[in-house]
This record gives C-alpha cells, structure tokens and sequence, in this order.
C-alpha cells in the first residue's frame, strides 16, 4: 500500500514538469513570432510597436531598477532607452519555451550591436507570455546582462 501511494505522489509530482516541457507548438510559433516582431520593433525604433505586445497589465522588471507597470509605462520606459541608445540593434533568441495552457514562459538570449557594427552587450532574458482573447501576450519581462557592470 505504502509503495502505491510513494507512486501516486511521484507521478503527480512530475505530471506538472512532464507538461511544463510539452510546448504546444502553436504557441511555439507565436512567442517566436512575438520575439521578432519586439526586435523589428526595436531595431526600428518603434517603442510603440514593442508596447503593443504587452499586455495592458504586463509588468517589466529591468535591471537596477523599479518595475514598470502597464503599456503606457512600458512604452515610456523602452522609448527613454532607445533614446539613450541610438543606432543601437538587437538580436533575441529563444532558448528554451515551456508552457502550460494559457501560458508559455520563454528563456532567450540577447545581443545588441551599436550603429557602428561594435557589440554593445550580451545577456538573457525570461518573458512570461499569456494567452488573451486569442493572442499570446507579454504578462512579466526581465532580462540582465552577462557583461556584468
């Protein structure tokens, strides 16, 4: 009885993880679809467009600093970036993509280059996207860079 119940404990303990690294390929394709749309967007410095695919409550977390709430704070936040950083482009690529109904949690990577080719930064990044009304939605955003300070 005792080996019956361990074995029902185990597997309820892994069917979350089990689910967790089944991404539905649907969403596989629009968090990496979401991903190069944000980077156009970027790369056209369009902090509207970026904006647009956050969530209306979606929240930023950037490094050494406080969190950004809600889309017009967001797109407040990455315009006063891309004036900070002129000419500078960036590449995203999603590493790992786990989701579990209405929500996916991407890990990527990031490297920006300046105008004048030079690498500016490289680091990584965790999005949590949420699937509303039919869209898959950036809901939390945090990223760092590997080049330290």
């Amino acid at each position: 009885m005792r080996s019956a119940a361990l074995a029902v404990c185990a597997a309820l303990l892994t069917f979350p993880s089990a689910l967790l690294g089944q991404a539905d390929p649907d969403a596989q394709v629009a968090v990496k679809e979401g991903g190069m749309a944000w980077a156009a967007a970027w790369n056209a410095g369009n902090a509207a467009g970026i904006a647009a695919l956050y969530a209306d409550d979606a929240t930023l977390l950037p490094p050494s600093g406080d969190a950004v709430q809600g889309k017009a704070a967001i797109e407040a936040f990455w315009k006063g970036v891309m004036d900070a950083l002129p000419g500078v482009t960036v590449a995203l690529e999603t590493k790992e993509l786990h989701n579990l109904g209405d929500v996916a949690v991407e890990v990527g990577s990031y490297v920006d280059t300046g105008a004048d080719g030079e690498h500016v930064d490289h680091g990584k990044y965790l999005v949590v996207w949420m699937l509303k009304d039919g869209n898959w939605q950036m809901a939390r955003d945090i990223w760092n860079s590997s080049m330290g300070q």
